[in-house]
């Protein structure tokens, strides 16, 4: 079964072997979403159509976790 994930940049996700990658970037072009920028664990890029993005069958592993200063930054 595809699961049809959101591309949220900063989010991992992880497929069906377990592999983690970043969503870096969402090119939109007219208004609609065109391409997702992918990074994966060890910093390798590569970009994918939105049909291949939906084909990759991908779990949300994790949001975004912030840096001890931003963290203390939201506290203000």
């Amino acid at each position: 079964m595809l699961l049809q994930q959101k591309p949220i940049p900063g989010y991992w996700y992880s497929n069906f072997s377990g592999q983690l990658i970043q969503v870096r970037a969402i090119v939109y072009l007219a208004g609609q979403r065109r391409r997702i920028v992918l990074e994966d664990i060890s910093g390798k890029r590569e970009s994918v159509d939105v049909d291949s993005w939906h084909g990759m069958d991908l779990v949300l592993h994790s949001p975004v976790s912030l840096s001890p200063e931003d963290e203390a930054a939201g506290d203000i």
